[in-house]
């Protein structure tokens, strides 16, 4: 070993070798005593990231400058250096080395026992006469990333598996440009579905690789080689454009193709290899495709903690009108920092949390916790490795809003996608670009939450098992279907009485009762005021209430869409009053409305149908009450009256002097739609606690023929 150390010899972090110098000294060593005795490790320190996002870049280069200390300790007759970030090397004699690792990974792991710190090594013995120092690293770093994610494995010894994976590598990178040139890479397109309507949203395109000598090159394969030769922007950037010209050309293919939306996926390297934002949009725009058409996909590999350029690159594609996805979420291990750090459109839930689905219920638990999760966060969803009915079924329940898999399709190229999802034998249809901003606004409804009405700024979250349910309607009732519901919807509308949900719409699109009548009105309502209205109904003697809100409109089909729960106000009542529940809650079904009024000004309202708003929600005292209903519903030259006959000071003092045990007058009313009509109204004074209490009663006039003779006011005898 040389005797004089130059600076620039040295890495200035730990104080070993640079690479330069341990690539010249290993050269002599193996001419002077290459003969099977000199062993090549590699060593790659896991979770060093977490290491610098807990303490800091200065106290992560302190942690290096230990680990060249622990390999002084391992290895004193050895040539060590730093290769590069949390990357060492080292050629040693081929004495105890075994022993010699494992005393390198304990002192490691002891350095702080709370991030499960860990190395990895890769161990390569050259034969006699092999001199060249890079295959010799590229070997031991090959044995290296063999166990990365083996968690009971610490080190592995390069052998002729190895040596097959090598020739690939090489091959991979010397003809990368030549596969390109004839098109043996191609691009292939595998469906991304709708879970609600089953309809194909977009395909994502992925690159196939068919080489003549090797046949198909698995993605999981060349990938990874082209990442490390720094040629995966190369591939990226060729996906892309031959994706836009397929776009191009798919009007070829039938309409359905039009409406197609492509999701482009995009490595970490490109974001240090080239301005990946100005070269998509130089292709995008050659082609003239449209921003919302293309979709870019990154894997959750490519985000490390407070990355400011690819934060920057991220908002550069969402400004432009990109949606930006993550990919393979839950692959790694800081997935929930790269949601809180980062902004996305969508997360594509990795197709391992679904290999265990059936077997393991911690992976339902997973997914409905992640969805929950994505909801109140206002991310959209979507699960890769879909194979199975009962998985799709799963999502669909979930609310999970896209889902993609060999179920719908595997990856195939243009020609034969287009035969299976545009040709007459095709099963799927496309879902229209119209429609995309209707569904978006339907898969902001959170399903697993108590609150699923709210909007994303308003809900909380908590998981609810209230009957909920979605549906569609336009101006007929002939048009209303259900595009969602639940279990505890489905069961209640069968404890009102109803064999099925089929057998409920043919009642409800006869309109012969009256919460057939009661349900369309109600719908109008939400439809005009675009806020969560309620109604309370009596159906079959149960008291319920209907909490029901619009969420969109699908302009091309000419339908709206309604998220609504129920709630069944009498479902706790005692067995034995059951006869007198029901009598009574059919007795506050005559009524369009029933409120309670004390002489302290607490008001609440009891029943409440759907012709007008409850009003306690928007005024506080009985006073304001009246006066906001006055104004809201009475006819303008009745509102004195009005409030005259409900004048509660005056009321008292009626009382006493008329001895009555109601009070009876009629106004002209509007309903929330506009129309007027005639409407009875009864005050009951009574006493609860020793205060003077009233129920006002609100009915439509029978008889509607004779409303004519009717004098609006107080009946006086």
């Amino acid at each position: 070993m040389k005797n004089v150390i130059r600076k620039n010899q040295i890495d200035e972090v730990t104080g070993l070798f640079n690479m330069m110098y341990f690539m010249e000294d290993s050269y002599y060593l193996l001419k002077d005593a290459g003969n099977g005795n000199i062993s090549f490790l590699y060593f790659d320190v896991e979770n060093f990231k977490s290491y610098n996002r807990k303490y800091g870049f200065q106290d992560g280069n302190k942690f290096l400058r230990r680990i060249a200390g622990i390999l002084r300790d391992a290895f004193p007759h050895g040539i060590l250096a730093r290769l590069n970030d949390d990357h060492f090397v080292a050629a040693v004699e081929n004495e105890n080395i075994e022993h010699r690792i494992e005393y390198v990974r304990q002192a490691v792991h002891d350095f702080d026992q709370n991030l499960a710190l860990d190395i990895k090594v890769g161990i390569y013995v050259p034969a006699a006469g092999i001199q060249d120092t890079a295959l010799i690293l590229d070997r031991a770093k090959l044995a290296c990333d063999s166990i990365k994610g083996i968690y009971d494995k610490g080190w592995e010894v390069f052998d002729e598996t190895l040596e097959k994976q090598i020739r690939i590598k090489n091959y991979i990178v010397s003809n990368f440009y030549r596969a390109l040139e004839h098109h043996d890479i191609e691009v292939w397109y595998q469906p991304e579905i709708r879970t609600m309507t089953r309809q194909i949203m977009g395909f994502e395109a992925l690159a196939r690789w068919n080489s003549p000598e090797y046949g198909m090159i698995s993605p999981g394969v060349f990938i990874e080689v082209l990442e490390d030769a720094h040629l995966i922007h190369k591939l990226d950037l060729y996906v892309i454009r031959e994706a836009c010209e397929d776009f191009r050309r798919v009007r070829e293919h039938g309409e359905g193709w039009q409406e197609a939306r492509i999701s482009l996926n995009l490595s970490r390297m490109d974001f240090q290899l080239t301005d990946i934002f100005e070269d998509v949009e130089r292709i995008r725009q050659e082609y003239q495709v449209p921003c919302d058409r293309l979709h870019i996909e990154i894997t959750e590999g490519a985000f490390s903690f407070d990355d400011n350029h690819i934060i920057e690159q991220i908002e550069r594609f969402r400004k432009a009108g990109y949606e930006v996805w993550m990919d393979d979420f839950g692959s790694g291990y800081s997935s929930l920092n790269t949601l809180k750090d980062y902004e996305f459109d969508l997360i594509k839930f990795d197709m391992r949390f679904l290999r265990d689905f059936g077997k393991k219920h911690k992976t339902e638990v997973i997914l409905k916790s992640l969805v929950n999760m994505a909801k109140e966060l206002g991310i959209h969803t979507l699960a890769e490795g879909v194979e199975t009915e009962e998985q799709y079924q799963f999502l669909k329940d979930l609310g999970c809003e896209l889902c993609q898999g060999y179920l719908f399709g595997k990856p195939q190229p243009l020609r034969m996608a287009a035969e299976s999802y545009a040709g007459s034998e095709a099963t799927l249809s496309f879902e229209p670009l119209a429609c995309t901003d209707y569904f978006r606004k339907i898969g902001n409804i959170n399903l697993l939450s108590i609150s699923p009405l709210l909007s994303f700024e308003e809900r909380e979250n908590y998981i609810s098992a209230m009957p909920l349910a979605i549906c569609e309607q336009g101006d007929s009732v002939d048009t209303f279907r259900y595009i969602y519901k639940n279990e505890a919807y489905v069961d209640f509308m069968k404890s009102t009485g109803y064999k099925d949900l089929a057998e409920e719409i043919r009642y409800y699109q006869l309109g012969h009762e009256h919460f057939s009548r009661m349900f369309v009105r109600l719908l109008n309502r939400c439809r005009k005021s675009k806020i969560e209205e309620t109604v309370d109904y009596t159906i079959n003697g149960n008291l319920c209430n209907i909490r029901c809100r619009y969420i969109a409109t699908d302009a091309k089909r000419k339908v709206d869409a309604f998220a609504f729960v129920v709630t069944n106000l009498s479902a706790d009542k005692q067995l034995e009053s059951m006869d007198l529940h029901v009598a009574i809650r059919h007795l506050l079904g005559i009524f369009t409305r029933v409120d309670f009024f004390s002489v302290s000004g607490r008001a609440e309202n009891i029943y409440i149908d759907e012709t007008q708003n409850r009003l306690t929600y928007e005024a506080s005292t009985v006073e304001e009450i009246l006066k906001l209903y006055a104004d809201r519903y009475i006819v303008p030259e009745e509102r004195e009256l009005f409030l005259t006959f409900y004048n509660l000071t005056t009321l008292i003092e009626r009382q006493k002097e008329l001895k009555r045990d109601h009070f009876t007058a009629f106004f002209h009313t509007y309903n929330d739609d506009g129309d007027i009509s005639l409407k009875i109204y009864i005050i009951i004074p009574f006493r609860l606690g020793g205060a003077e209490c009233w129920l006002s009663c609100i009915r439509d006039m029978d008889g509607r023929s004779q409303l004519e003779s009717i004098k609006a006011g107080e009946v006086k005898d």
